[in-house]
């Protein structure tokens, strides 16, 4: 049993150095309990007899399965609906009621919105719930809304679309009856296929390259980059803010911020922008 405090800082670097070349996490010396804690748990359960002997699998024998598994280790997948609601009342009263009212044309009647770092899939889903209520009738429109992740667990899991009671709790009862369906005879709860129709989950390493070209109307990458160094961070936004088109909204974790990055993005709140 691999017990908590064997994780050298040689070990703890090898780690960080695996993650930064790989996924462009920023793994510093505060999150040496955390990695060494869930290694602990995975190595129990593991064929490798230690520490040692897993990191020469990944450094030399590991295949793209093995390392998404060892992503799955330091990723932490937090989320729920409606999290920072405030940005969800801006796409309503900003884009989706605007939509409604033809205040806003889009071309061919398309909205594209992207949920990257979708975790689970609280976000996207809350998405499809906002879109669907403000615009009310959304005959004759194509309304896409492309969830992303690169865990293996929290793509599963957005693609399942169920949430235990805990989850759904802070729901209003009239929006879960209109939204989810009650599944088998416990107290999880599935998206209704209305919703799970505008949502499609994949997934997706930000560092690599991207096959969607854009132009999309909203992207959310919230509580991603809080794990990458300054300048990934930038280099990251600048991809965004090429595929937003104009006047598109961009929205960031509510302890991130774009302060100092020369991106083509204005505030419209804290945590908000629009190119």
């Amino acid at each position: 049993m691999l017990a908590v405090d064997t994780l050298t800082p040689q070990q703890f670097e090898r780690i960080a150095a695996i993650a930064r070349a790989r996924w462009g996490l920023s793994l510093t010396a505060s999150k040496v309990q955390l990695v060494t804690s869930r290694l602990s748990a995975f190595l129990r359960k593991s064929p490798f007899t230690d520490v040692a002997d897993y990191l020469r699998h990944l450094e030399h024998g590991a295949d793209e399965k093995d390392m998404l598994v060892f992503f799955d280790l330091l990723s932490t997948n937090v989320t729920s609906f409606f999290r920072d609601r405030a940005h969800f009342d801006y796409l309503e009263r900003e884009l989706f009621t605007s939509i409604a009212r033809g205040n806003i044309t889009l071309p061919a009647r398309k909205l594209r919105i992207w949920s990257a770092g979708c975790s689970t899939g609280c976000e996207p889903y809350t998405l499809a719930m906002v879109a669907h209520e403000s615009m009310k009738d959304l005959s004759g429109w194509d309304v896409q809304i492309l969830a992303t992740d690169l865990s293996n667990y929290a793509v599963r899991e957005a693609r399942a679309a169920t949430y235990t009671q805990d989850t759904i709790k802070a729901l209003p009862a009239d929006v879960l009856a209109r939204h989810f369906d009650r599944a088998g005879a416990g107290d999880s709860w599935t998206v209704k296929p209305h919703l799970r129709a505008m949502v499609k989950v994949g997934q997706l390493n930000l560092m690599e390259k991207w096959p969607m070209n854009g132009p999309f109307d909203v992207i959310f990458c919230r509580n991603v980059m809080i794990y990458f160094d300054a300048a990934t961070r930038e280099r990251l936004v600048k991809r965004f803010a090429q595929l937003l088109r104009p006047g598109g909204i961009f929205a960031v974790g509510s302890a991130e911020t774009l302060a100092g990055m020369n991106v083509g993005l204005r505030s419209a709140m804290p945590s908000l922008y629009v190119k």
